[in-house]
């Protein structure tokens, strides 16, 4: 796989009902035309970004992810529509990563075998007790989650993710380690498990505000998310960021983007990019709050994504990058890490020869990683 290669994120910002915790950009579907005005939008932004760029070499992509919102509401003929674009748009790789996010409750009524292009799933279960759910909005049942899992393997996928959450109110250590046992005895490629956060604007914060409910206590939530990684890293998973564990071979390469600092670009509302050094975010068609990164941004980009994997950062890539070492990059940020390295939250790794490599945060020292990362920004 050639690092160098771009990824394409595709928005879909419909769903069945929305979720009184989801931040993001998305809402009830109220037609099917919605859909098709929606689907043509998309196809000229795509066609668009393409003819601005004619002069150019066709970029060379790797990865697609067509996320939302819920995608699988989106005809499958629709979505092979898109792809096609976006074939005679790029070179696209024959063994390009194309993701689509399901939710369990449409995955009922659309067959997968509609989406032969589509050779990775993403599947919303986020809990396999049905009083979790409930207390989540979701629109699907545990037994309808186990079911669309077994739907995707019976049509053919072999690189399935399961999203999971934990830290809801009244959540109890059982009720969580129920569903990552049930999630890996159903074994999946790839499994994302992420604390629920709540976020201004939504129900869940109006509720939190006006006191119906107590956020979880920091230290269950703390003690459910390394009760994960364990029970994750005994059956086989690599962790191998900070919510993201996967069978060896099987780590997401569209998000490793993100982290990594590798070019990407998004179609559809509030889709996001990053290409030609400028960040950019797409609505109604145009580009908003577009940014052209000077050369410290990305060096500090690269630092704080790149923290967010186990792996850490490793200065022999950043040299590379950037032609500086990455000791001296940040020279004016060393002394304030001190802290981190004295409590082992925070590890450099030296090479055979005895010269720095690496700069990891440790387990440890997960539960305050933003505050490590903030220092980079």
């Amino acid at each position: 796989m050639t690092t160098n290669n771009l990824g394409i994120y595709i928005h879909i910002p419909f769903c069945v009902r929305k979720c009184p915790y989801c931040g993001f950009h998305s809402h009830p579907l109220e037609n099917a035309e919605e859909l098709r005005i929606y689907k043509d939008r998309l196809i000229k932004e795509i066609n668009d970004f393409c003819t601005a760029r004619e002069d150019n070499p066709k970029h060379t992509v790797d990865s697609i992810f067509i996320g939302g919102g819920t995608p699988s509401l989106m005809p499958a003929d629709y979505i092979d529509e898109i792809l096609s674009v976006i074939n005679n748009c790029f070179h696209v790789t024959r063994d390009c990563e194309i993701t689509l996010e399901a939710n369990p409750f449409t995955m009922g009524t659309v067959p997968l075998a509609n989406f032969p292009a589509v050779n990775r799933l993403s599947i919303g279960v986020q809990s396999f007790d049905d009083g979790v759910l409930k207390t989540l909005g979701r629109v699907h049942t545990a037994r309808e989650a186990e079911g669309a899992f077994v739907s995707a393997r019976a049509a053919g996928f072999d690189n399935i993710n399961l999203d999971l959450m934990f830290g809801i109110p009244g959540q109890s250590m059982r009720q969580w380690t129920t569903t990552l046992e049930k999630a890996i005895a159903l074994n999946p490629e790839h499994i994302s498990f992420y604390s629920l956060q709540i976020e201004e604007g939504t129900p869940y914060y109006k509720r939190f505000m006006n006191g119906d409910f107590d956020e979880l206590p920091e230290e269950l939530d703390r003690d459910m998310y390394h009760t994960a990684i364990r029970m994750l890293k005994a059956a086989g998973y690599k962790h191998y960021e900070i919510s993201n564990a996967a069978k060896p071979g099987f780590e997401c390469r569209h998000n490793l983007k993100y982290w990594t600092g590798k070019e990407y670009v998004g179609f559809g509302d509030s889709a996001a990019s990053y290409i030609d050094g400028a960040r950019y975010t797409m609505m109604n068609g145009e580009r908003i709050d577009y940014h052209i990164n000077s050369k410290f941004d990305d060096m500090s980009e690269f630092a704080f994504t790149g923290l967010r994997l186990t792996r850490g950062i490793n200065y022999g890539e950043f040299k590379g990058r950037f032609g500086i070492d990455f000791r001296e990059a940040f020279s004016d940020r060393w002394d304030d890490l001190a802290e981190f390295f004295d409590s082992g939250a925070l590890k450099q790794y030296v090479a055979d020869d005895g010269t720095p490599a690496s700069l990891v945060i440790t387990e440890q020292g997960i539960d305050i990683s933003n505050k490590i990362m903030a220092i980079f920004v």
